[in-house]
């Protein structure tokens, strides 16, 4: 259980042009131009940490409750006294108060706050010149700076859970046996946490189940899948595994999920992995959703499942859609597939779009490749507007596959725009746009 390419070329027209200089590429723009190509432009978020990662890096550990909050400077930072209950980890006594710096300024986290319960995962607080001279003198600790260093609780009933769980995974990090009914078990007890850091931590043993449920665990996993307050990432990360544990008990509640769209398509792919996806004719009713994210999920689903068969249905979407992130959905989808027949749609979408939607293009078209990944863009080097044009070029430059040369051959001796012969000859140069 995982709890813890030298051209020759003539002018355009058919005027001789000297032979063409090896070219030479300048670092900063083509650099900059290449990872607009390849890179994808939204960064994944860092995955949240987990239970026992909390648990290892903080120097004390405890569950308590927030007796006092002292604000100062305004409310800038404040002080808060936290009385300890229990400890699983570090100094304190039960009853002991600790003194938490909390800087408030710029935080992200919810402020604490005056009878709140719950656990807590802390660290010496770092002492800089602003804290010492706006705070008392005395000994702080602070919370762990990630997310769910503050696990609260929204009842005695549900502290109590949270301090049974710690109780048991503290003497699991200590070397105390666990076998594969107690791992089972603690998992849907963390499945059961009203917290979503412990549900969280309970997916993780849902994707090592080898056995099928009991009606007990069955009610348990299916009451989580369906909390829709849980955090996004929760409900992501169970729905995953268990798709993982091929749980088919789970398909009709897997069947019934519509949003948040992550979750939806998370949940197809699920069912798909179990051999019990929904029938197309769901995903086709998505794609006239009146969501974005909710047609977007659609586009890319009906593409991995039918591939080249659903690129005519899906291509009006990529190309008509109004709203420009469910085109970049089905632009990215078309290149994931890997095959000439996704270029005609995409050849489109190159010409037709803004330059943020034609860069993606231009990655599904290179992700593509080939020789017919070469003709299409010799198509888009002669048609469209001149900075489209321009782009094709740089795009076909970098394309990997031997054919380029004689496109770019012919390029060079006909087209009528200079900079393209120049961009041909030399490179690209910093005084060069695409």
């Amino acid at each position: 259980m995982r709890l813890f390419a030298s051209v020759r070329a003539g002018g355009a027209h058919g005027r001789q042009r000297p032979a063409l200089r090896p070219r030479r590429f300048a670092p900063s723009l083509l650099a900059a131009t290449a990872l607009a190509l390849l890179v994808a432009a939204a960064a994944e978020a860092l995955p949240a940490p987990r239970l026992r990662a909390l648990l290892k890096e903080a120097r004390v550990a405890v569950a308590g409750e927030v007796a006092s909050v002292t604000e100062y400077d305004d409310g800038r930072v404040a002080v808060v006294a936290l009385a300890v209950e229990t400890t699983f980890k570090g100094d304190p006594a039960p009853g002991d108060r600790l003194a938490l710096a909390d800087l408030r300024e710029g935080a992200t986290r919810p402020h604490l706050r005056q009878g709140e319960r719950g656990l807590a995962f802390l660290r010496p607080a770092a002492r800089n010149s602003y804290l010492t001279r706006t705070l008392p003198a005395g000994t702080y600790l602070e919370l762990l700076p990630e997310f769910g260093a503050f696990v609260a609780a929204d009842s005695p009933a549900e502290l109590a859970r949270q301090q049974a769980i710690m109780k048991r995974l503290v003497a699991v990090a200590q070397g105390a046996p666990l076998d594969a009914a107690g791992a089972r078990s603690l998992t849907f007890e963390l499945l059961a946490c009203d917290t979503p850091l412990l549900v969280e931590e309970g997916a993780a043993g849902v994707a090592d189940l080898t056995s099928p449920l009991d009606e007990n665990e069955s009610r348990i996993l299916r009451t989580a899948l369906q909390r829709a307050e849980m955090p996004e990432r929760v409900r992501l990360a169970l729905v995953r595994a268990v798709g993982s544990a091929q749980l088919t008990a789970m398909a009709p509640t897997l069947q019934a999920i519509e949003s948040p769209p992550a979750v939806m398509e998370a949940a197809w792919q699920a069912l798909a992995a179990m051999g019990v996806a929904p029938p197309s004719e769901t995903l086709t009713e998505r794609l006239a959703s009146r969501a974005p994210a909710t047609r977007a999920a659609a586009v890319r689903e009906l593409l991995r499942r039918e591939g080249v068969a659903a690129i005519s249905q899906v291509a009006p979407v990529v190309l008509q859609d109004p709203e420009p992130s469910v085109r970049r959905a089905g632009i990215d989808a078309l290149g994931e597939l890997g095959t000439p027949e996704a270029l005609p749609p995409l050849e489109r979408a190159f010409a037709d779009n803004p330059e943020a939607l034609r860069q993606a293009a231009a990655r599904a078209i290179l992700a593509i490749g080939g020789p017919p990944a070469v003709q299409t863009l010799a198509r888009l080097a002669n048609s469209g507007s001149i900075e489209s044009q321009r782009y094709a070029v740089l795009v076909l430059m970098m394309i990997d596959d031997p054919s380029k040369t004689v496109v770019l051959e012919r390029l060079a001796k006909t087209h009528d725009d200079e900079k393209i012969h120049d961009i041909i000859e030399h490179g690209i140069s910093d005084g060069h746009s695409h």
